[in-house]
């Protein structure tokens, strides 16, 4: 039942984003919410480079690749986790006043997979920010299959 919801808030987004954009990244962006709409309803992963992997040269932890949460734009959604499969995030302490939903947290940063920015999108109020993937490239290689 809630899928079709989370569908459409990705899509109103995506259209929000294209109004402020304009012109072809727009496109883009309404066809990366589909597709991770697509993969969230259970139509399959996606296909990235099929051919291409990438090797860790230092040992995970050495590495800072996590998500960055801005609380002040966090809703409690809970959209993040339930997309994430490694379990990142976590709801984060209780409103005092008991009014919102708990804001959610990056639980466990050593539990993201590298490179993988699926989350970015399907926060719906626009609070989740990774790092840019060029200041890890010292810490990847990729390698052909």
């Amino acid at each position: 039942m809630l899928k079709p919801v989370r569908s459409l808030r990705r899509m109103l987004k995506a259209r929000e984003m294209e109004k402020k954009a304009g012109g072809s990244e727009a496109d883009d962006a309404l066809k990366r919410a589909e597709a991770a709409a697509a993969a969230i309803a259970g139509a399959g992963p996606r296909k990235a480079s099929a051919s291409r992997k990438v090797k860790l040269l230092v040992p995970r932890e050495e590495i800072p690749w996590y998500p960055t949460i801005k609380p002040d734009l966090c809703n409690g959604c809970g959209d993040c986790q339930v997309l994430c499969k490694a379990g990142v995030f976590e709801p984060g302490p209780p409103d005092p006043a008991g009014i919102q939903r708990p804001k959610f947290v990056v639980a466990h940063p050593e539990r993201c997979v590298v490179l993988c920015d699926k989350c970015v999108p399907v926060c719906t109020s626009g609070g989740i920010v990774m790092p840019d993937p060029k200041s890890i490239e010292k810490y990847i290689e990729y390698v052909d299959e």
